[in-house]
């Protein structure tokens, strides 16, 4: 049998230094977060956690279980648990709320809340950026996917097309509106007629319905993988994104930083969605919305 006292000690070594840690710092030191909901929410938390640590200069402890903790390349979880928490709630899902940005910095604080704002780390871009790598399994296949459209210096354009749970009765009356075939080719046609050389690459989590109704006859490919983390990396390397509905959209859009194009019937206006965001705080302003 293996001799695996070295490793042991080690472990122990670590579990003691965690211990120390958590003496030393108890008290107004810490800031953490409630995680909730799947890839594109967890970002926007995510982000929000990351970038209001370095703004009040304490550090960030992202949850253990985190769905996505193997996702990126650089994001470090914690077991850590810390004592004299305080909670923050945002007002309202995507909708950015300055109290944030006057916490008491003895107390330790948890995020809770979807903070689904473009504001809350607006100032911290390149922190976000980087805290977002993909891990190489998942980048690489999506780079060499990308990569093999590009031939004559090709302009690729990511198009994410959210259906999924949203086509459903309760999503529908919640307010989640689908974006229709001709929203697509539109936002299709109008970066077809500012770009030459344009090719499509669409991604969705319901590729049979895409290939059903997006008929217009424009250069384009549908993904090939059944992997919503290589779609999101693959929208993040585009040119230009075109968004329909939801985070994971507008994630792979912000991620890719080139032109955007969303689409304006989402939320439904006047739906119990829509009344808990401020469109201005969730669109960043020079997207483009088109219905």
């Amino acid at each position: 049998m293996q001799n695996n006292s070295t490793d042991i000690l080690g472990l122990y070594t670590q579990m003691d230094a965690v211990q120390n840690v958590i003496k030393r710092h108890q008290i107004g030191t810490y800031i953490t977060i409630s995680l909730d909901g799947r890839l594109g929410n967890i970002m926007f938390q995510l982000a929000a956690l990351l970038s209001c640590a370095k703004r009040i200069n304490v550090t960030a402890l992202i949850p253990s279980n985190m769905l996505v903790s193997s996702c990126f390349r650089i994001l470090t979880t914690s077991n850590i648990t810390v004592k004299n928490l305080r909670i923050f709630h945002e007002e309202m899902y995507a909708k950015y709320d300055s109290k944030i940005e006057h916490f008491n910095t003895s107390r330790n604080w948890t995020l809770k809340g979807y903070f689904q704002s473009w504001i809350y780390f607006y100032k911290d871009q390149n922190l976000i950026r980087r805290s977002f790598k993909f891990s190489p399994n998942i980048q690489e296949p999506a780079d060499k996917f990308v990569e093999s459209f590009r031939l004559k210096n090709k302009t690729i354009v990511g198009v994410h097309v959210r259906r999924g749970d949203m086509t459903t009765q309760y999503y529908q009356t919640m307010g989640y509106a689908t974006a229709t075939p001709s929203y697509l080719h539109k936002s299709m046609t109008y970066f077809r007629e500012k770009y030459s050389n344009i090719f499509f690459i669409i991604v969705s989590d319901d590729i049979s319905w895409c290939k059903e109704n997006i008929k217009i006859n424009y250069d384009k490919v549908f993904s090939k993988f059944d992997d919503p983390f290589i779609d999101m990396a693959m929208l993040s390397v585009c040119d230009h994104v075109i968004i329909t509905s939801g985070t994971f959209g507008w994630w792979g859009a912000w991620l890719a930083g080139g032109d955007v194009v969303y689409f304006k019937g989402y939320p439904r206006p006047g739906s119990k969605i829509d009344q808990g965001m401020c469109r201005e705080d969730y669109y960043p302003v020079q997207w483009i919305g088109m219905e």
